[in-house]
């Protein structure tokens, strides 16, 4: 690898470093912003305070992941929706299902800018030329 191809991966790795971080940073902002809200919005304790509802507890277990990504699980969906749909026509739809949420997945990851799925599209897009 060249010198200057070098230098050019690291600005770029640079930049999505940068960018990752003031992404963050906007994200940390917005929840301060939204406590601060939900702080201020009045003295009374409202009926739900102190209980924690199962859907709750699942929210908060799942948030983080979602956070981080958005694109694997919106693809995953996607793709989980569509096999759904040709779902009724019996087995081969069934497989479907999993092929297109697995499909919908990878493609998100891909989004997300996972380095090993990235490698893995590129290795098959040679192999199809």
């Amino acid at each position: 690898m060249t010198q200057s191809a070098m230098r050019m991966n690291m600005a770029a790795a640079r930049a999505e470093q940068q960018a990752s971080q003031k992404r963050a940073e906007q994200k940390e902002a917005k929840a301060r912003e939204a406590q601060t809200a939900a702080e201020g919005n009045g003295s009374e304790a409202s009926p739900q305070d102190g209980k924690r509802g199962a859907f709750t507890s699942l929210k908060q277990a799942v948030a983080p992941y979602v956070e981080h990504h958005e694109h694997a699980v919106l693809y995953g969906i996607v793709g989980f929706v569509v096999a759904a749909l040709i779902l009724i026509v019996g087995f081969w739809p069934t497989v479907l299902l999993a092929l297109f949420a697995a499909i919908g997945v990878a493609i998100g990851q891909y989004r997300d800018g996972d380095r090993k799925t990235q490698t893995a599209f590129k290795n098959l897009i040679k192999r199809m030329r």
